[in-house]
Protein backbone atom coordinates (compact mmCIF):
# COMPACT_ATOMS: atom_id res chain seq x y z
CA UNK A 1 0.00 0.00 0.00
CA UNK A 2 1.04 3.56 -0.62
CA UNK A 3 -0.47 6.99 -0.08
CA UNK A 4 -1.92 9.11 -2.86
CA UNK A 5 -2.50 12.79 -2.12
CA UNK A 6 -4.47 14.91 -4.58
CA UNK A 7 -4.26 18.65 -3.96
CA UNK A 8 -6.78 20.92 -5.66
CA UNK A 9 -5.00 24.14 -6.49
CA UNK A 10 -7.04 27.16 -5.42
CA UNK A 11 -8.54 28.89 -8.45
CA UNK A 12 -11.43 31.14 -9.40
CA UNK A 13 -12.12 28.84 -12.35
CA UNK A 14 -14.65 26.21 -11.21
CA UNK A 15 -14.52 27.67 -7.66
CA UNK A 16 -18.30 27.38 -7.24
CA UNK A 17 -18.54 23.90 -8.76
CA UNK A 18 -19.01 20.77 -6.72
CA UNK A 19 -15.93 18.76 -7.64
CA UNK A 20 -15.79 15.06 -6.84
CA UNK A 21 -12.69 12.89 -6.79
CA UNK A 22 -13.00 9.15 -7.40
CA UNK A 23 -10.10 6.83 -6.54
CA UNK A 24 -10.09 3.18 -7.61
CA UNK A 25 -10.17 0.85 -4.60
CA UNK A 26 -11.06 -2.70 -3.49
CA UNK A 27 -14.76 -3.63 -3.62
CA UNK A 28 -15.17 -3.83 0.16
CA UNK A 29 -14.52 -0.08 0.68
CA UNK A 30 -16.00 1.22 -2.60
CA UNK A 31 -18.80 3.76 -2.62
CA UNK A 32 -19.62 3.35 -6.33
CA UNK A 33 -18.72 1.57 -9.55
CA UNK A 34 -17.65 3.19 -12.79
CA UNK A 35 -17.69 0.78 -15.68
CA UNK A 36 -16.61 -2.51 -14.13
CA UNK A 37 -14.24 -1.02 -11.54
CA UNK A 38 -14.81 0.02 -7.93
CA UNK A 39 -14.17 3.58 -6.73
CA UNK A 40 -14.41 5.57 -3.54
CA UNK A 41 -15.81 9.10 -3.79
CA UNK A 42 -14.28 12.10 -2.02
CA UNK A 43 -15.25 15.79 -2.09
CA UNK A 44 -12.36 17.89 -3.43
CA UNK A 45 -12.80 21.45 -2.21
CA UNK A 46 -11.04 24.47 -3.67
CA UNK A 47 -7.53 24.77 -2.19
CA UNK A 48 -7.83 21.52 -0.17
CA UNK A 49 -6.35 18.06 -0.51
CA UNK A 50 -7.44 14.44 -0.14
CA UNK A 51 -5.15 11.59 0.93
CA UNK A 52 -6.05 7.93 0.42
CA UNK A 53 -4.34 4.56 0.53
CA UNK A 54 -3.96 2.94 -2.88
CA UNK A 55 -2.58 -0.38 -4.05
CA UNK A 56 0.86 -0.73 -5.64
CA UNK A 57 -0.76 -1.64 -8.98
CA UNK A 58 -2.00 0.88 -11.59
CA UNK A 59 -4.87 2.88 -10.04
CA UNK A 60 -7.49 4.99 -11.81
CA UNK A 61 -8.49 8.41 -10.52
CA UNK A 62 -11.27 10.59 -11.87
CA UNK A 63 -12.23 14.21 -11.22
CA UNK A 64 -15.78 15.11 -12.13
CA UNK A 65 -18.02 18.17 -12.06
CA UNK A 66 -21.31 18.95 -13.74
CA UNK A 67 -19.45 20.08 -16.89
CA UNK A 68 -16.42 17.80 -17.26
CA UNK A 69 -14.53 14.60 -16.38
CA UNK A 70 -10.79 14.05 -16.27
CA UNK A 71 -9.28 10.58 -15.87
CA UNK A 72 -5.71 9.61 -15.00
CA UNK A 73 -4.11 6.25 -14.25
CA UNK A 74 -1.48 6.33 -11.52
CA UNK A 75 1.31 3.98 -12.64
CA UNK A 76 2.29 1.01 -10.52
CA UNK A 77 4.88 1.61 -7.84
CA UNK A 78 5.52 1.51 -4.13
CA UNK A 79 6.29 5.13 -3.23
CA UNK A 80 3.82 7.72 -1.96
CA UNK A 81 2.61 10.13 -4.62
CA UNK A 82 1.28 13.69 -4.63
CA UNK A 83 -0.67 15.08 -7.59
CA UNK A 84 -1.84 18.64 -8.17
CA UNK A 85 -5.26 19.08 -9.78
CA UNK A 86 -6.19 22.41 -11.27
CA UNK A 87 -8.77 23.57 -13.80
CA UNK A 88 -7.66 24.80 -17.19
CA UNK A 89 -9.89 27.67 -18.33
CA UNK A 90 -11.69 26.53 -21.47
CA UNK A 91 -15.47 27.14 -21.55
CA UNK A 92 -15.77 25.13 -24.77
CA UNK A 93 -14.54 22.02 -22.94
CA UNK A 94 -16.12 22.68 -19.54
CA UNK A 95 -12.93 23.95 -17.84
CA UNK A 96 -11.23 20.55 -17.66
CA UNK A 97 -8.88 19.72 -14.79
CA UNK A 98 -5.28 18.78 -15.39
CA UNK A 99 -3.13 16.57 -13.19
CA UNK A 100 0.51 17.47 -12.62
CA UNK A 101 3.24 16.22 -10.34
CA UNK A 102 4.84 18.39 -7.68
CA UNK A 103 7.49 19.53 -10.19
CA UNK A 104 4.79 21.01 -12.44
CA UNK A 105 4.96 18.35 -15.18
CA UNK A 106 1.47 17.92 -16.67
CA UNK A 107 0.40 14.26 -16.57
CA UNK A 108 -3.15 14.40 -17.93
Amino acid sequence: MRKLTVKRKWSLVECASRIRLYIQCPADIASCTIGDKFYREYPLKNGKSVTADILDEPTGILIESSTMQTFYTVPEGNVDLTLIAKPHYNPAQGNPFTFSDTDGNVLA
